[in-house]
């Protein structure tokens, strides 16, 4: 990049600055963000471990659950069926997590560090740090994956399509999610301390979405609620593909397809649109903002 400007004086003299850097594309922010993270998150091996271990601990305990619980309904759910509902709420319920807590853990390490003001002052895609932090979690998280994504495959006895068709809708959610997660990190700039939103988040996603129990059991009016979550549709679509397409689901599965994209549309859409005004504002009322 180039800058020429006429220097006044005796005669007219024309100068010409020639910057070093170059502009840093989308991409490249996503990598650069997404291997510091990953630089960091080797650091702390034994809370990588701890969690694989809290995952086997829950494994052993919904196999246990199997054994004498009984689901009546559009789909009785006992014995391995029981099981295979609950490996299948295990795969979505991996991501979550990442999708929701690396944004805003990405922007509380910064306010903690004093980097977030260096961020923001960078001509760079904030959009893409957010997302490479994303990445960085989930591709920790795929080491824990993909025993589990082994073990649901085995144990019910899937096909190549069905196997590919729940890896899909994993990532479809993953998507939906994130964008979610850029919106909360944003709150986190806003207003700091927003971690009891992330909580009730996690308790609806968690028991509302049906990652232990079936959504058509519940009352009218909390499946009203749990139709609005996409974990709703991302539960229940592996677990149409779970079942070998046996499985009734809450919706024909096309229309399901088409809510969970929804989701993911909608929700990346309002998250960049959060992130231009947030930086409006900050270039507004200044630095201190964030």
């Amino acid at each position: 990049m180039s800058i020429e400007y006429a220097k006044t004086g005796t005669g007219q003299e024309t100068l010409k600055l020639q910057a070093i850097g170059k502009p840093t594309g989308f991409f490249a922010v996503v990598w650069a963000t997404t291997v510091k993270e990953l630089q960091i998150a080797v650091r702390y091996l034994p809370n990588f471990f701890g969690n694989f271990l809290q995952l086997g601990l829950r494994v052993l305990f919904f196999l246990l659950m199997s054994t004498f619980v009984v689901y009546e309904g559009e789909n009785v759910l006992q014995g391995d069926n029981l099981f295979i509902f609950y490996l299948g709420a295990i795969l979505v319920w991996l991501f979550y997590g990442v999708a929701l807590n690396a944004p805003l853990g990405a922007v509380t390490n910064d306010l903690h560090n004093g980097t977030l003001e260096y961020l923001y002052c960078n001509p760079i895609s904030r959009y893409a740090y957010y997302v490479g932090t994303v990445v960085a979690s989930a591709l920790m998280n795929v080491i824990v994956f993909i025993p589990m994504y082994i073990l649901l495959v085995l144990y019910a006895g899937l096909n190549f399509a069905e196997s590919m068709m729940i890896l899909v809708t994993c990532l479809v959610v993953i998507v939906a999610l994130m964008a979610l997660g850029v919106m909360i990190a944003l709150l986190g700039i806003l207003y700091r301390q927003v971690s009891s939103i992330v909580g009730i988040l996690f308790i609806m996603f968690e028991f509302v979405a049906g990652a232990y129990f079936p959504v058509d059991q519940f009352p009218a009016v909390v499946r009203w609620i749990a139709y609005l979550l996409p974990y709703t549709w991302g539960y229940d679509m592996v677990r149409y593909y779970s079942f070998k397409t046996d499985w009734v689901p809450l919706a024909p599965i096309w229309m399901e397809w088409c809510i969970l994209i929804f989701f993911a549309i909608s929700y990346t859409i309002i998250s960049i649109v959060m992130l231009r005004k947030v930086e409006k504002m900050a270039k507004k009322k200044g630095l201190n903002l964030i």
